[in-house]
């Protein structure tokens, strides 16, 4: 009885043992995992200055080509800057042309250091000294400095002082809007006698275009599908064309006006012997009036 009691209890007690030990294997396996320390293979440490570390903690991932390979180890701050030992997993081909900066992980918070190894045709940096980081991007400064600019336009510009007299211009446009005043305003009232209007010259180009469209008019006629003023028309440019023609070959009288220097000079000369004798006869005109008279007396 007693063996078997005693049986029992050193079995309960290994296998209490071995639930024990799995518990403390897994639970080591875990914290391996969730911690991504790498326990085996070689480590390598980088260590880059900069200027401002933007709240980066020991123990922040160090990210390479988008994924953690690694960690920061120490944070020490110098004369020439903040020093950022980082252990990495596995080492790096840092190029002469290399970037390494501190980036957000989120907006609310967190950062990672990242480096770029540079592009591949550049030559290997040298790694006897510390790397030197890149400014990071302080995104709430940034967006400090804008609301501060937001505000010194708004209040010390005046800016709100203008959006609210441009709010009273608008009600007050409004106001007019609705009292019926001005062309909108009348658009928008109740009376209907604009709108009436509007309707009567709608119906009156309806009834122009129904007349143009039905031939009646002269520009109904011409808008018709009777070509008779379109035909007489070719015919009266046609005639005019001939016309031109003969002109311009010097047949006609008007023509040889136009072609021959020799017939406006006659011309020109006939005239100029017309007007001396017109003025001849006015000359003498009181003398055989004259004559008339003396000798009707006798």
């Amino acid at each position: 009885m007693n063996k078997d009691w005693m049986a029992r209890e050193l079995t309960m007690e290994v296998v209490v043992g071995v639930f024990i030990v799995m518990v403390f294997l897994g639970m080591g396996y875990f914290t391996i995992i969730l911690s991504r320390e790498t326990w085996f293979g070689t480590k390598e440490r980088v260590e880059v200055v900069f200027d401002n570390v933007m709240g980066l903690r020991e123990g922040d991932s160090v990210v390479a080509r988008g994924m953690p390979v690694g960690k920061v180890e120490h944070l020490a701050l110098g004369n020439s800057g903040v020093r950022v030992t980082a252990q990495l997993d596995q080492p790096l081909n840092i190029r002469e042309d290399y970037r390494i900066t501190i980036e957000a992980t989120s907006i609310l918070g967190g950062r990672h250091m990242e480096i770029d190894e540079g592009s591949p045709d550049a030559a290997l940096a040298q790694g006897d000294g510390a790397y030197r980081g890149s400014t990071p991007y302080d995104l709430m400064k940034d967006a400090a400095e804008v609301m501060n600019a937001l505000r010194k336009g708004l209040v010390e510009n005046g800016a709100i002082e203008h959006l609210q007299q441009a709010a009273s211009d608008l009600q007050a446009v409004i106001a007019r809007i609705n009292a019926g005043k001005g062309t909108l305003g009348k658009l928008m009232s109740e009376d209907d006698s604009l709108y009436e209007n509007l309707s009567a010259g709608v119906a009156s180009m309806r009834k122009i275009a129904e007349r143009l469209e039905s031939g009646q008019g002269t520009l109904g006629k011409l808008m018709s599908e009777d070509d008779t003023v379109y035909e007489d028309m070719s015919a009266a440019v046609a005639s005019l064309r001939t016309v031109a023609e003969r002109l311009e070959r010097g047949e006609g009288m008007l023509g040889k006006l136009t072609q021959e220097d020799g017939l406006y000079a006659e011309i020109e000369a006939t005239v100029k012997e017309v007007r001396a004798s017109m003025d001849d006869m006015r000359e003498m005109s009181p003398v055989v009036t004259f004559t008339s008279i003396f000798f009707g007396a006798f």
